[in-house]
């Protein structure tokens, strides 16, 4: 074994390399003289690198500060040229057949072994573009099928003739077909032909000039290659593929059990020609048809026999779905049976979460335990009751005397999933909606106690609908689209004052309208959209909140209502994107906005200056801006202690923004659970909105925006255990504009805090933001 260190303090061990003779050590492949874009490069070259033979690929493992290359393989020219062969093999599948390829190798001495380093060039030459696209089909409907979507084609007209998008095509037109009855056609049905020469060319010309014409055209085809597609049928052994079937009859055994049969049934019903055989009356029929979207008679269509089976799929009661299909005889009726195997009906979890966060002005641990208890069949109609028991605790000065619980929190929650749209009037809505839905309703209770502070008792009840559903067309625009509304939502905050914050308001009278209680009546609406790029280097996920409160109860006479309600608008959005460098690599960049607005309607004037503060946004901790603690930045430019007769606590504000960068990368594996690293740096703040709700420096200001901005960067470690991500980052504040009182001289100065003084801590659980 033999440890060699390179110029950048990383080295490699080699175990178990050939005697006297050259191995491969390191083998590169690169695109020249091309002008495709950087991504498409780098897809090619990934591709290319694939396609080399295993035991010339010299794959090393990643350690901490080195990496490991075991048994490399003796260098052989044969496995060179094979590699070769595979690469334009490669190629021609993507367009291009006027590549070449070339390799060289060299032997460098490294003690006593020779190693040996290759690196393939390769030139692309001219993509070949598709000229002109035909169907030739001998069934009148299915051409008739092909031509009145030809605007869907995923080829046109100067398309790369390369074989994936050729494949996608087939899928296309299969797909097609089966949603209009076609339930036996396949994919080897169908067969491409194609030619990458001018029929016309090949035609003898007598005169001079149509011969120069033609060579002139032929030159033309020589920089610009293209070639003509025409796809057809293959020759039929069997006439069932191009028949159209119709659904007959529709089975369901709602809960075989592995050792029992269908013929084990004791309960039959029939509902809306749907036919269901149980073992024991666990489920109620009445819940079945509206999961069922194949109805006997109608032309027989994959788009609703898949979406039955995911239907079924992603209920929960259910933990095997089989749908199976079956000719009645020679005619064109198709019976359906449906097997279900019941889930365990009750669920326990239980789980940890935590977080710390330490600095010299003092230190943060936050601990928490959920349980919860999950029906799968309440009321036997694959309802989802939920109940779940959290108790939080926040720990502070655990490193000095004093008082170890700064906070706790224990709350309840139930929750009754409908797997359906319960409203009334939306029979075709339910037809023809082609995702998921859900109704849920749901009430929680928590009681949060903040030492020598406050004490807040919580209710919030609300009746809402989750929506989830794809892009129309998923080959073209593979997008999940994620909908949630809840109407009504309300919510009551008692707030009991203790001795410590009502001096502070003594002392402290602009933050006396942050700690209140109240009353919220509003409408809640959630979006999320996450999609991959189309070379799945990239993900994105976009997410948006709207909330409404008080708008319509505002206008009702009650001196309950008119001393405790809200009337606010609260908007957020998240975009966040994950750029994979490598399989092991990645960059994160995430940008989020929010605005609250109470308004001046609200009918008590003391709740009017600014949203409740359990509304209210905040910053820093183990997911926001790392180099601060929880609640501990802004607003603006804020200067106060956060202890102290005069001190304020926590910081909220009626308008955040953040944006983040985090570059992940690999560090070293720990008995096989792998250890990453990442470098990241933070920027944003929180602000009051309304002038009458604090002082000028804690108001947005957009010609003060830029002092005001926090910036925040640091390292971090993540432990991977696949099921759950420990992670530990370290923050400095690079740029801190609300520093305590005895820090002033450090408001906004980059890089003032001493090292330590400046820096925090921070434990978490699961990545920071959505990646």
């Amino acid at each position: 074994m033999v440890i060699v260190f390179s110029s950048c303090t990383v080295f490699t061990i080699v175990k178990d390399s050939p005697a006297n003779k050259p191995f491969v050590f390191e083998t590169t492949v690169s695109i020249e003289h091309s002008d495709i874009k950087s991504d498409e490069k780098a897809r090619l070259e990934g591709g290319l690198y694939e396609q080399l033979d295993d035991d010339i690929t010299a794959r090393k493992l990643d350690k901490v500060l080195w990496e490991v290359l075991k048994n490399p393989k003796p260098l052989d020219s044969s496995l060179l040229t094979r590699s070769i062969e595979y690469m334009h093999y490669y190629l021609h599948g993507e367009g291009y057949f006027q590549d070449s390829i070339s390799y060289t190798t060299h032997v460098k001495q490294s003690g006593e072994q020779e190693r040996a380093y290759i690196n393939f060039r390769i030139n692309l030459g001219k993509v070949t573009r598709i000229d002109s696209i035909s169907y030739s089909l001998t069934v009148d409907s299915l051409q008739h099928l092909a031509d009145s979507t030809r605007a869907n084609a995923l080829i046109k007209k100067g398309s790369p003739f390369a074989q994936g998008p050729i494949s996608l095509e087939f899928d296309r037109l299969v797909e097609l077909y089966r949603n209009n009855g076609y339930m036996l056609f396949k994919r080897s049905n169908l067969y491409a032909l194609w030619d990458t020469v001018d029929l016309s060319m090949l035609q003898p010309a007598l005169d001079p000039l149509e011969q120069i014409m033609m060579m002139k055209k032929a030159q033309e085809r020589l920089l610009k290659p293209t070639a003509n597609l025409e796809i057809r049928l293959k020759q039929l052994d069997d006439s069932s593929s191009v028949r159209r079937f119709y659904v007959g009859n529709v089975t369901i055994y709602p809960d075989i059990r592995l050792a029992s049969t269908a013929s084990d049934t004791t309960y039959r019903k029939t509902i809306d020609n749907i036919t269901i055989i149980q073992n024991a009356n666990k489920f109620k029929p009445r819940i079945f048809p509206q999961y069922v979207y194949l109805e006997r008679g109608e032309l027989y269509k994959q788009s609703r026999y898949l979406r039955t089976l995911n239907r079924f799929s992603s209920l929960g009661s259910w933990r095997l779905v089989d749908l199976r299909e079956t000719q009645r005889g020679t005619t064109d009726t198709v019976d359906f049976v449906m097997r279900l195997t019941p889930a365990s009906k009750h669920n326990f979890t239980t789980n940890f979460e935590g977080s710390f966060s330490q600095s010299v002005i003092g230190d943060f641990v936050g601990l928490g335990v959920n349980f919860g208890l999950q029906n799968r069949n309440f009321l036997k109609t694959a309802n989802q009751l939920t109940t779940s028991i959290r108790y939080g605790v926040e720990l502070g000065g655990i490193f000095k005397k004093g008082n170890l619980i700064q906070t706790q929190q224990v709350s309840m929650s139930n929750s009754l999933i409908f797997p359906r749209l319960v409203f009334p009037g939306l029979g075709n809505f339910k037809k023809d909606f082609r995702g998921n839905t859900q109704s849920i309703f749901s009430i929680n209770v928590a009681n949060t106690d903040r030492r020598v502070f406050f004490n807040l008792a919580t209710l919030n009840s609300y009746w809402g609908y989750d929506f989830s559903w794809r892009a129309r067309n998923f080959f073209l625009n593979n997008k999940l689209y994620n909908l949630g509304i809840k109407l009504p939502n309300i919510e009551y905050s008692f707030l009991e004052k203790k001795d410590s914050l009502n001096k502070l308001i003594i002392s402290n009278p602009s933050i006396k309208n942050l700690f209140s209680d109240g009353l919220i009546t509003s409408f809640i609406a959630n979006f999320s959209m996450p999609w991959n790029s189309a070379n799945k280097r990239t993900q994105h996920v976009l997410r948006t909140n709207v909330e409404l409160s008080g708008l319509l109860t505002g206008f009702i006479k009650n001196r309950f209502i008119e001393k405790e309600l809200y009337r606010f608008v609260k908007v957020d959005a998240e975009y966040a994107r994950l750029y994979k460098i490598s399989d092991k690599t990645g960059l994160v960049l995430r940008g989020f906005g929010g605005i609250g607005y109470e308004l001046g309607s609200t009918p008590n004037p003391d709740k009017r200056s600014q949203l409740p503060f359990f509304k209210q946004f905040y910053s820093g901790g183990p997911n926001s801006m790392r180099a601060w603690q929880l609640r501990q930045l802004g607003p603006g430019s804020l200067v106060s202690n956060f202890a102290g007769s005069a001190g304020v606590p926590d910081r909220f504000g009626d308008v955040q923004l953040e944006g983040n960068i985090e570059f992940r990368f690999p560090v070293f594996r720990l008995s096989g659970i792998p250890i990453n690293g990442a470098a990241f740096t933070d920027i944003g703040n929180v602000w009051l909105l309304k002038k009458d709700a604090g002082n000028t420096n804690e108001v947005i200001n957009l010609s003060s925006l830029g002092t005001d901005l926090a910036i925040g960067s640091g390292l971090g470690l993540r432990m991977d255990f696949s099921f759950l991500v420990i992670r530990l980052d370290y923050g400095y504040k690079v740029k801190d504009p609300s520093p305590s009182a005895d820090n002033i001289g450090y408001r906004n100065k980059f890089f003032a805090y001493p090292f330590f003084k400046g820096s925090q801590l921070q434990l978490g659980i699961g990545y920071p933001f959505i990646f």
